[in-house]
């Protein structure tokens, strides 16, 4: 039994590790994917091995050697966060195992013995608990803490795990069958209720701060569509005014070609043709798709591209009704070209400044890529784009907690000196 408990809280570690740190398998890289799968997979290995091959007590001296340092460096590895986060990340999952291992130690203590699958299946059933618990009350603002926290406040923050492992390491921690006195599963109680009053208030502070930006950033989205549907509509003024003076103009326009045609001057009938068309081109407002909101975006950012000197292409086909709020589409969008102007128009070469932009509906996924050229370095921090600047940086970050919110992928990819960002939302049905 030892040993499939050990397993079992293993893999409890990993999982909560995954969710905590929002690792997706099929996002890794071939290589760190082959590096998760069978490193995790030799871990379990060795301590099926260890169990059965040494005394328990000796394995349990020895479970952060042959459990936790693995684990750490493997997710360390394969994540490219900071040693210190992943970290508390580990220590927190410890933390959040510490229910199942009471239930099991109080169910020993009785004297009703029990089927031996009867303690396994009630250990699982309380770690499966536990993970739901991480998921949907840990797990969104534990990422917050992760992307906008630096290392020196988790080195304050892992303090809170790290003496609630120490103390309870020290109370015999992982000795799940070993009969315990009643005054040392009270202590443990009273460190674990104090250890999670401590991260409720964490998470708490994390949860405000984290409402308050969003809140924020769907004030700036709203103000830019505001200013967006001021300049549409400034420019449909203007336009409607320049259709009635071509209008009133048509019949003098068409006197001057017909008497092209009649003099046999065709070649000066077609210039004059060609000019008329660009002039009623450039007075006729674009539409990029059927989706309102998303043509003012687009079409706002169309013109700073143009006083920018940058050259704006797009191909978007978004139906009028799609799942996801116009504010929440138009965050990605505004944050996403934002940026890639601002990065485009600083490139020296002005006939490369290029901002291109791609958003389609795919299988029921909605697609949105964006690429610009760039002059420079990009430091990349945790896959985001890094800026040094004070109140910077919340754009990419808002952009990946929208993608995480639907279950999507968000990622920002440096080739040269080109850089691309790719969402990939799924669409209720």
């Amino acid at each position: 039994m030892q040993a499939v408990l050990i397993c079992t809280t293993i893999l409890f570690g990993i999982i909560a590790q995954m969710m905590l740190l929002n690792v997706n398998i099929k996002n890794l890289k071939d290589s760190g994917r082959l590096l998760f799968v069978f490193g995790n997979l030799l871990v379990l290995a060795a301590n099926i091995y260890i169990s059965c091959a040494v005394p328990i007590d000796l394995h349990m001296k020895l479970y952060i050697q042959v459990i936790h340092i693995p684990v750490f460096l493997i997710f360390w590895l394969i994540t490219r966060i900071s040693a210190i986060k992943i970290v508390f990340t580990l220590y927190t999952a410890v933390f959040m195992i510490y229910p199942a291992n009471l239930v099991l130690t109080v169910l020993l203590h009785t004297e009703v013995q029990l089927h031996i699958a009867i303690y396994y299946s009630i250990y699982i059933t309380v770690c499966i608990m536990m993970l739901l618990v991480i998921n949907y009350f840990f797990r969104p603002y534990f990422r917050y803490l992760i992307e906008n926290y630096n290392n020196s406040s988790f080195v304050k923050l892992s303090l809170l795990p790290l003496t609630y492992y120490i103390a309870n390491y020290w109370l015999g921690l992982y000795n799940f069958t070993t009969i315990r006195s009643v005054e040392v599963i009270i202590l443990r109680v009273v460190f674990f209720v104090i250890a999670l009053i401590a991260y409720v208030l964490i998470f708490d502070i994390a949860k405000t701060t984290y409402e308050k930006e969003t809140l924020q950033g769907a004030q700036m989205v709203l103000s830019l569509m505001l200013e967006s549907a001021n300049q549409q509509l400034s420019a449909l003024q203007t336009t409607q005014k320049q259709a009635a003076v071509y209008r009133h103009d048509m019949r003098h326009h068409l006197a001057l070609i017909g008497s092209y045609l009649n003099g046999g001057e065709t070649e000066k009938a077609r210039n004059y043709i060609r000019l008329v068309e660009y002039d009623i081109e450039a007075i006729t407002p674009k539409r990029y798709c059927e989706n309102n909101a998303v043509n003012l975006i687009l079409s706002y950012f169309d013109i700073k591209a143009k006083n920018n000197g940058v050259q704006f292409s797009v191909d978007a086909q978004l139906s009028h009704d799609i799942s996801i709020p116009d504010t929440e589409l138009c965050t990605l969008l505004s944050n996403g070209l934002e940026n890639a102007i601002k990065a485009s128009s600083k490139v020296i070469d002005e006939n490369f400044r290029k901002v291109k932009i791609y958003c389609h509906i795919h299988k029921n996924n909605l697609l949105i890529y964006i690429e610009n050229s760039f002059s420079g370095d990009v430091t990349m921090e945790n896959g985001f784009p890094h800026s040094i600047q004070e109140g910077h940086g919340f754009g990419t970050k808002s952009m990946a907690m929208i993608a995480e919110k639907y279950n999507g992928y968000c990622s920002f990819e440096i080739t040269g000196e080109i850089f691309m960002l790719r969402i990939v939302l799924p669409l209720l049905t």
